[in-house]
């Protein structure tokens, strides 16, 4: 079984929003120290994948500076490697692509020289601890010339964006994927993620005939052409999935880290670490007033102000007095004196100044971009 991998690092959305305004999704934070990305890179290492190409769109500086040569996953050997897979990268490629489907069809020369018998194409709008070598062996065992990860229990999925339904058999194949705005009502419900295994061989075709003919939706192009003629088999997932594609998703996927089972099942499963890369800070420091209750802080914290029920990146300052409340606050921000926040998300080097009040509410943060000054 030799296996690549492919990670569609960008939001496949029109409905772009301020985190992925100056990022690719797959470099957002998350969780105090993680990029979401790490989450992916370690699934595919844990399931001995060991070429992983990473499409790209733009503003991918800081996933390259944080992936690199992929030495952290122990991916810089002679016989692994890390490919960052950039818009007009070769003659196929004359225009940015914008979902992915597309992304797939621009880098079909990296797919074509890949010697591996299979390819785990997968996107990063999801977080989980999945054990990828089990989905693998399905779709191998299964006879199906495409396999698709699915989900029973979403947390959070769809909150303004589409949800993809499967429909499947007896036998666990696809008949028919649906997209649709609105949750179903069937609480057995099969909700697609954008995790698929090929042949390929049989993706290469795939990707041939849908750009001659000018297609470009992964699901509607792709998967529900094989799922109608019974190529399809679904893999599910009992893993927590925990969803980042938009800023509600976001907050409240952070805030499921407060649960020590959650945490519990993403990060301490010694078959399948989850890996980052380290950054060294001084450790955090809590003042004499510092009030600190069902948290996740990072290091190089100063704390003089309350918080309650929130995640807190690298270098943030919460001064004395702010009460910050159900907020994900990024690296070097600083909350000022007497500030109130809850139900925020507040971006890297935010300043919210003294006396400030912000407040949103779970399914409607409130988000304040990179650098602002309020």
């Amino acid at each position: 079984m030799s296996t690549a991998g492919i990670i569609l690092s960008d939001a496949n959305r029109e409905t772009q929003n301020g985190l992925i305004q100056d990022r690719t999704l797959a470099s957002l934070p998350f969780g105090g120290r993680y990029k979401v990305i790490d989450f992916t890179l370690s699934n595919m290492v844990n399931a001995g994948i060991n070429h992983i190409g990473i499409t790209t769109t733009r503003n991918y500086i800081s996933l390259m500076d944080h992936v690199r040569g992929g030495n952290v996953w122990d991916l810089d050997t002679k016989l692994s490697g890390i490919s960052f897979l950039p818009p007009f990268g070769s003659v196929r490629c004359q225009k940015e692509y914008k979902g992915w489907l597309e992304a797939l069809q621009a880098h079909v020369g990296y797919i074509e020289a890949l010697e591996d018998e299979y390819v785990l194409f997968t996107s990063c709008n999801y977080i989980g601890t999945l054990d990828f070598e089990k989905m693998i062996d399905r779709h191998i065992s299964s006879g199906a010339k495409i396999t698709a990860l699915y989900t029973r229990h979403p947390l959070h999925q769809g909150a303004t964006l589409p949800i993809i339904r499967y429909s499947m058999n007896e036998d666990g194949f696809l008949t028919n994927v649906e997209k649709s705005l609105q949750a179903p009502a069937d609480e057995d419900a099969c909700y697609g993620i954008y995790c698929f295994v090929m042949n390929r061989t049989d993706l290469l075709e795939r990707l041939y005939a849908t750009s001659r003919d000018g297609e470009s939706s992964l699901s509607q192009d792709l998967l529900a052409p094989m799922a109608r003629a019974g190529e399809a088999a679904g893999f599910e997932s009992n893993a927590t999935l925990l969803f980042v594609e938009d800023i509600p998703g976001y907050l409240q996927s952070n805030l499921e880290l407060l649960d020590w089972k959650v945490r519990k099942e993403l990060f301490e499963q010694p078959q399948l670490p989850i890996i980052t890369r380290a950054q060294d800070s001084a450790p955090g420091h809590y003042g004499d007033d510092a009030v600190v209750e069902n948290c996740l802080i990072a290091d190089g914290v100063k704390i003089d102000g309350t918080v309650r029920n929130s995640v807190i990146f690298r270098g943030v300052h919460i001064q004395k007095g702010a009460v910050v409340e159900n907020c994900v606050v990024m690296r070097d921000g600083v909350i000022g004196a007497n500030a109130r926040l809850a139900y925020t998300v507040l971006d890297r080097r935010v300043v919210v100044g003294e006396g400030r009040s912000l407040s949103g509410y779970i399914t409607h943060p409130f988000y304040l971009e990179r650098g602002t000054v309020i």
